[in-house]
């Protein structure tokens, strides 16, 4: 556990009174996590705002605090000190409103910590610090989902991303162009333009890179020969999986091998 993390409150899902306002000029002295479900009027800064239904703010610990329910108020949230900025950490804005495209993994989480907190379970300490990971990655996660790219192109995008991950997690499979651009009903140079735009890489060059990490993982098991290993990692032979391996590693799977055993390789 990272011990300088410490939950000092946690909440999901709390109702307080109609038009209830949260005053506090020299902030709470801790990190504030908010998941408004209810409008609020919100004064950050020198700035006024209504904001949404399940609008989010990560305060930092000396920033002003003041918002008010524009009628029912209706928020998860949880206090916290951490020694990083877990916002720059993150990439998540702070002292700012932002909209994440979905919620309920972030409200999710929020609930779980609060159950550790109330808990008198063991480790809950540590729980509650891999959830508050865990917010923060849903939390960035959802905000990237926004960015111009996926918005742009939609179900194209959310295709590709399934196709490709089905290729990385099933490596060991005979992956062609044909079969790739079959399954997207496209035309091979469409295929590549649109993965590359996508992810900056092509297909092959993905599933190279997969074949070879693992390839390096099982290498220091020298139990299996490295023939079988090139087998399992979707190599059709032995000549194919040396050749590729010191075209991208810069030596042969043996020599590698070699390296790990005496402990030269990083």
């Amino acid at each position: 556990m990272d011990r300088s993390f410490e939950l000092h409150f946690c909440e999901y899902n709390r109702s307080n009174p109609d038009c209830d306002r949260i005053d506090r000029p020299k902030g709470s002295g801790d990190y504030l996590f908010l998941l408004l479900k209810t409008p609020m009027k919100m004064v950050i800064g020198q700035q006024r705002l209504i904001t949404k239904e399940n609008a989010c703010i990560l305060y930092t610990p000396e920033f002003a605090q003041d918002y008010e329910a524009v009628r029912k108020f209706r928020n998860s949230y949880l206090h916290f000190n951490c020694e990083e900025n877990p916002g720059r950490k993150y990439g998540i804005p702070v002292n700012e409103v932002f909209y994440p495209q979905n919620c309920d993994a972030i409200d999710q989480c929020i609930q779980q910590m609060q159950e550790e907190y109330i808990s008198d379970r063991p480790f809950a300490a540590d729980q509650e610090y891999a959830l508050l990971v865990q917010l923060m990655i849903s939390t960035a996660r959802e905000l990237q989902k926004g960015d111009e790219t996926r918005e742009e192109w939609g179900d194209l995008y959310r295709r590709f991303e399934k196709l490709r991950l089905e290729m990385l997690s099933s490596y060991e499979k005979s992956w062609t162009t044909e079969m790739l651009s079959g399954r997207m009903n496209l035309e091979k140079s469409q295929l590549y333009y649109y993965y590359r735009k996508f992810f900056g890489s092509t297909p092959h060059g993905d599933l190279m890179q997969v074949r070879l990490d693992k390839a390096k993982n099982l290498l220091t098991n020298r139990a299996l020969p490295a023939g079988q290993i090139g087998e399992l990692c979707g190599f059709g032979n032995y000549s194919h999986f040396s050749r590729c391996f010191r075209k991208y590693c810069g030596c042969s799977p043996r020599e590698c091998r070699n390296s790990i055993a005496e402990g030269d390789l990083e």
